[in-house]
């Protein structure tokens, strides 16, 4: 269905703002996620004021590694006729100087089954489902949202189709986000490029607040950080 395909491409995307950029490089140093999200972070992914899924980021520090493991569930009924259901399952490995090494993603749209797999090889990353490596790029980060310089980049690896995306990113200004209770200041970007109608939002760490894009119908998809994900330590005051 290509207004869930169109969800999914925008819903599974991230950014970052300049101040992080100076801790977080793409193979010139890595800070560990978890001083961002903790271990764990969840969104609420919403359609005409309601809710149809979640999305859902865990990391794993481990001493050699970063695991990243990201979850999304849709499920919407169409015209009040039938349901539709949408689960995305992808998991990252990541080296201590900042480089994907390994990406596995699994996509059941409502039965119909897509798998990706890419892993590093010679230093460049590859989609391995072919018997020979299919080259991407060297040093990709995934639309899977958590790293915090994708609107430094001009490109991304999309991993709903295993390509490689365009971006031509614009920072539109500071606003306040409100996070339950609290407001936090953020920075709203345009993605533009392949994936033009995206606009996100990220607080001053550097960390994904939320985004929002228009479906095919029209109407506004909205994915939102949940409050009681939030880091006591990076809560901002107005």
């Amino acid at each position: 269905m290509r207004i869930l395909r169109h969800i999914l491409v925008s819903a599974l995307l991230l950014a970052t703002v300049q101040a992080a950029a100076a801790q977080v490089g793409v193979g010139t140093g890595f800070v560990s996620p978890l001083n961002l999200y903790g271990t764990e972070a969840l969104y609420s992914v919403e359609r005409k004021g309601k809710t149809i899924g979640h999305y859902r980021l865990r990391f794993d520090q481990q001493a050699d590694r970063l695991q990243v493991d990201i979850e999304m569930q849709l499920q919407i009924r169409v015209l009040a006729l039938f349901n539709y259901h949408f689960e995305y399952a992808a998991q990252e490995q990541w080296s201590t100087d900042g480089q994907l090494q390994k990406l596995n993603v699994r996509i059941d749209d409502d039965g119909a089954l897509t798998l990706h797999r890419i892993e590093r090889q010679n230093d460049r990353l590859c989609r391995v489902e072919a018997a020979v490596c299919e080259p991407l790029g060297q040093r990709l980060l995934t639309s899977n949202h958590w790293h915090p310089q994708l609107p430094l980049q001009q490109q991304l690896l999309n991993t709903l189709t295993g390509e490689v995306s365009e971006l031509n990113v614009t920072e539109l200004g500071r606003e306040t986000v409100q996070l339950g209770n609290e407001a936090i200041v953020a920075t709203h970007y345009q993605l533009g490029g392949d994936l033009d109608d995206t606009h996100s939002w990220y607080d001053q760490n550097g960390r994904w607040l939320g985004m929002e894009f228009s479906a095919r119908d029209g109407s506004r998809i909205r994915v939102r950080l949940q409050p009681e994900a939030v880091p006591l330590a990076l809560k901002e005051a107005p």
